[in-house]
């Protein structure tokens, strides 16, 4: 448990404590020492996942902040690769748990929701290994890498409606509506982890420099490196945040015709970023 988590652990909880190893017997589970029985309609879903990645239950707080980011990351529309993916799946009427492998496997990237752990990483090592972030930062550009957990191709213009002048100083937390709300919920919960306030020092600095803005994986990863989370978990969040999403898109997907979309093969055809819907476009297989 992190120090942060520590000040936050202020909630009174009668709620079973891990206490061993998990085992089955014939009539009973145990998760981690625990009867299973103890935690079904005794504890929430947030509950467990602090329960299994850190034997410890969560504060108000951190059950909030988790809660309004695993909502965050339920919709992000049909633009994203690891969408096409399983819509794709499911167009040929391949399984849900096909399609939810599609989407997992191209999430995985660090060009995508990979870039969770990443910033994880990266945000970390600058807390707590780096002197002069901006020197860092210099470094970083002079070699012509990026650094993990901003910057976002469909989010970039800040949003200034009803900002007073304060807010206006943060332009860079308010390109991305996810952004903007975990923000603000963590300013109302007084969030002063030592990782959230490193990756909006990162994101201002960024800003200033180049434009870049903060994006929901920055914001993410102080939060969950704040609360003690590895980043060797990260993907887990992202995982359980969308899935649902794409379980909507698979059962939409059943109601139109199948195999309707049209991948070009090679970058050698001039229209090879084009993805066509049959469907619309009136061709046939």
């Amino acid at each position: 448990m992190t120090a942060f988590a520590v000040e936050h652990d202020n909630a009174v909880d009668t709620k079973p404590l891990p206490c061993g190893e998990s085992c089955v017997h014939d009539g009973e589970i145990f998760a981690m020492g625990v009867p299973i029985g103890e935690l079904i309609d005794n504890v929430s879903y947030v509950d467990m996942l602090f329960f299994q990645l850190q034997r410890r239950y969560p504060s108000d707080v951190e059950r909030q902040v988790i809660d309004a980011y695993l909502v965050s990351l339920c919709e992000h529309g049909v633009t994203s690769p690891s969408t096409h993916g399983a819509r794709v799946a499911a167009s040929v009427r391949a399984p849900f748990a096909a399609c939810a492998i599609n989407f997992i496997s191209a999430a995985m990237g660090p060009y995508h929701f990979g870039a969770l752990e990443c910033a994880m990483r990266e945000i970390q090592h600058i807390a707590d290994d780096i002197d002069d972030m901006e020197i860092y930062i210099d470094q970083v550009f002079e070699r012509g890498d990026r650094v993990w957990g901003y910057g976002h191709r469909f989010h970039r213009s800040p949003n200034t409606t009803g900002l007073d002048e304060n807010a206006a100083r943060e332009l860079q937390e308010h390109t991305d509506p996810r952004v903007r709300k975990l923000v603000e919920l963590a300013d109302q919960l007084g969030w002063d982890g030592k990782y959230l306030r490193t990756a909006r020092n990162v994101g201002r600095a960024l800003y200033a420099r180049k434009r870049i803005p903060i994006n929901i994986d920055g914001i993410a990863a102080g939060l969950l490196l704040d609360m003690g989370f590895d980043a060797r978990a990260a993907m887990l969040f992202v995982m359980i945040g969308r899935l649902p999403n794409m379980a909507r898109l698979y059962l939409e997907e059943q109601e139109e015709t199948p195999n309707r979309f049209v991948a070009l093969a090679t970058n050698r055809d001039r229209d090879f970023r084009l993805t066509v819907d049959r469907t619309i476009s009136g061709q046939r297989a």
